[in-house]
C-alpha cells in the first residue's frame, strides 16, 4: 500500500468516524427534546447515539490501524486436526 493511498484511508476512516460522532450527537439532542422519554422512538434514538459514538470514536481514535494484524498467544490459537 503506498504512503498516499494510505493517507487517504486514513483521512477517509477519521472523517466518517467524525460523522458518525455527528450523527449521535443530533440522535442525543433529538432525544434529550422528547418529553415522554419512554416510547419506541427514545429507544431508537438511543440506541442510535450509543451505536455511533461508540463506533466514531473507535474510528477517530484509531484510524487506518483498525486493520492491522494482531498477535493471538498460543493459548487462544486453533488447534489443527
Amino acid at each position: 500500500m503506498t504512503d498516499a493511498r494510505r493517507l487517504r484511508t486514513d483521512l477517509n476512516l477519521r472523517a466518517s468516524g467524525f460523522l458518525s460522532l455527528a450523527l449521535a450527537a443530533i440522535a442525543i439532542h433529538t432525544l434529550a427534546g422528547l418529553k415522554p422519554s419512554t416510547s419506541v422512538l427514545a429507544f431508537l434514538l438511543a440506541t442510535i447515539g450509543f451505536l455511533c459514538a461508540s463506533g466514531g470514536a473507535m474510528l477517530v481514535i484509531v484510524g487506518h490501524h483498525i486493520h492491522d494484524r494482531v498477535k493471538v498467544s498460543a493459548r487462544w490459537r486453533r488447534v489443527a486436526r
